[in-house]
């Protein structure tokens, strides 16, 4: 049986960062994950200038394509669009397939593809699939994380579950500039983010509580809004009709539910982070990562009430939330 300080389920954003903290402080820690990077990753690929910042990623390290977004916003109610998204800084997307990767790669942490499958403790230690042996267990495996699984087992409430559907391709026709639909009544939005090398991604996402009270199918609501993009001349009708789309769920922030068993930390959509505005994802993930090789290193506390809770900013949230009072949670 293999013996290492700390194992990391989950080679995603939060755990190649905490992978990369504990690696840059000379720990010994291995990092498993089901999938052989490059994978497919489901997602709008939007990250913010607060990101890079906390990644300590500067201007020419990223080696593949980081487009900056020209955002337009367009609000039930009004017509029109407003050219203003009032996050703190710039805003950029990525290719999750290639970002993942990249960060995993820079990590620096031994990386072994591997399916977990059973978590059980022994005494101080945890032991995975009688194979591996670790004092610090991270959980970040998502929203489906065998950690959480294993060692969690209260459950999530219902009430901040998103589900999406979205797909990503190559369209070289698409305009440069990124669109935000907060409309047709839906309590989420929809998205259409331009990405590198002409590719697209077009998505929706919406709380799953409402998709189940109010009998509308989230299927149904994507392709009217394929429809809306025909119409209005950003994407041909050959290529909407041709689209399948796939989806996946993950919950935003809540401050109840607990994110550490013992020496078990789980961090990014396995502690269920995603900002309760816009439901963003990679920034939560990569300051639970960080804070959690911090306590691992005895400079701090993973602590999930410090993770930024908002997307948008100061005035903004009121703003977006008298705009459309359905599509953000309280919080």
């Amino acid at each position: 049986m293999r013996e290492v300080e700390t194992i990391v389920v989950g080679g995603g954003p939060a755990g190649s960062t905490c992978a990369r903290r504990l690696r840059q402080h000379g720990r010994d820690v291995l990092v498993l994950d089901k999938a052989r990077f490059p994978r497919l990753k489901l997602c709008a690929g939007w990250i913010t200038e607060k990101v890079l910042r906390d990644l300590e990623i500067a201007p020419g390290d990223y080696p593949h394509p980081m487009l900056p977004l020209d955002i337009r916003s367009h609000l039930r109610g009004m017509p029109g669009w407003l050219r203003w998204f009032p996050t703190p800084g710039k805003n950029f997307s990525i290719r999750r397939v290639e970002f993942d990767a990249w960060l995993l790669a820079r990590s620096g942490a031994e990386v072994v593809q591997h399916e977990v499958r059973a978590i059980r403790r022994d005494g101080d230690r945890f032991v995975i699939d009688e194979t591996y042996a670790c004092r610090w267990l991270i959980g970040a495996g998502g929203t489906m994380c065998p950690a959480r699984r294993a060692l969690f087992p209260n459950q999530r409430p219902k009430s901040r579950q998103i589900v999406t559907l979205e797909k990503e391709f190559a369209y070289p026709s698409r305009e440069d500039t990124c669109r935000l639909y907060f409309k047709r009544g839906l309590v989420g939005y929809a998205w259409v983010v331009p990405k590198g090398d002409g590719h697209v991604n077009i998505g929706l996402g919406a709380k799953a509580k409402y998709l189940r009270t109010s009998g509308a199918n989230i299927h149904e609501h994507f392709r009217a809004f394929l429809d809306d993009l025909v119409a209005e001349g950003r994407l041909d009708a050959a290529t909407a009709d041709g689209l399948q789309e796939t989806g996946h769920p993950y919950y935003l922030f809540t401050r109840d539910g607990a994110v550490r068993s013992g020496n078990c930390l789980l961090i990014g959509d396995s502690a269920g982070l995603a900002t309760m505005d816009l439901g963003e994802g990679i920034g939560p993930a990569v300051e639970s990562g960080l804070m959690a090789a911090d306590e691992i290193l005895g400079r701090g506390t993973w602590d999930k009430s410090k993770v930024t809770l908002f997307s948008l900013a100061g005035l903004a949230q009121r703003f977006m939330r008298a705009a459309n009072r359905r599509h953000l949670p309280a919080a």
